[in-house]
């Protein structure tokens, strides 16, 4: 029995090994353009402003390629996103979590409805400046 758990173990730690040794870094994208919001409306009428930097990440550079060809769709998603939001919401980190897991939802379903594949990752922020 000790020998057959032992053997059991051999086989499966190489495979393991392997699949580690296969695993491809992710591939970055850093969106250029920053979108920059005005909450004029929505702030008493007091000029506040919020410009976010977007990088994306995928799981290979096909996704990529891919997002990157439907780039003027993913900004335009993002840009309305953005501008649906409150000051106030966006001044909490909670506000800001969930802000993000949005536009992670909003750019994979652009790329689903657009190329069939929804390999972005993930939305990252690189930059969230309020004034």
């Amino acid at each position: 029995s000790l020998i057959t758990i032992l053997l059991m173990s051999l086989l499966v730690t190489p495979i393991h090994a392997a699949d580690e040794s296969e695993k491809t870094p992710p591939v970055y994208y850093k969106i250029e353009e920053p979108f920059t919001i005005n909450f004029v409306n929505q702030s008493q009428k007091r000029a506040r402003y919020l410009q976010i930097k977007v990088a994306l990440m995928a799981s290979s550079q096909e996704a990529m390629d891919s997002a990157v060809l439907n780039l003027p769709m993913i900004q335009d998603e993002l840009r309305t996103l953005f501008s649906q939001q409150t000051y106030e919401s966006v001044t909490t980190i909670q506000g800001r979590e969930k802000l993000d897991a949005l536009a992670t939802e909003r750019v994979q379903k652009v790329l689903q409805e657009e190329t069939g594949n929804s390999d972005i990752k993930k939305v990252y922020f690189t930059s969230f400046i309020l004034q």
